[in-house]
């Protein structure tokens, strides 16, 4: 017996990384109504520590931030073996002029602004639920 969606999404953890906290917290309310798990980070130092002690099955980023931006989260997070296979989708407004879009192929980017159900398409395709 199959299980219905939401309990298959019920195990998968979600790390959200974004220094703007009304952003992250509609992201994180979608995100749980879908019936996702979810560890919020408030910037890219925190996603990295988050990252590391929580295990997540994917991370949904800013590129922006204070303190560590999210392609600096991104290099330290693929140099340990406990990290580097966690997919992740970045979320910025500026990733073509920074050529983000061809840098690597195991990183989504979503282009802002965007709506809730197209990061919510995005995640299902990069987790296949």
């Amino acid at each position: 017996m199959t299980p219905p969606a939401a309990a298959k999404t019920e195990s998968r953890k979600v790390l959200v990384v974004d220094d703007d906290d009304a952003f992250r917290v509609a992201i994180v309310r979608v995100l749980q109504e879908e019936g996702f798990t979810i560890v919020e980070a408030t910037d890219g130092a925190d996603g990295l520590e988050k990252a590391t002690r929580q295990n997540p099955d994917l991370i949904v980023s800013d590129v922006f931030m204070p303190n560590m931006n999210g392609f600096m989260m991104v290099e330290e997070l693929q140099k340990d073996k406990r990290t580097s296979g966690i997919p992740i989708i970045m979320m910025t407004g500026a990733a073509q002029g920074a050529g983000a879009w061809s840098s690597d192929a195991s990183i989504q980017y979503i282009e802002k602004p965007f709506s809730l159900d197209s990061l919510l398409e995005t995640v299902r395709k990069v987790l296949k639920s």
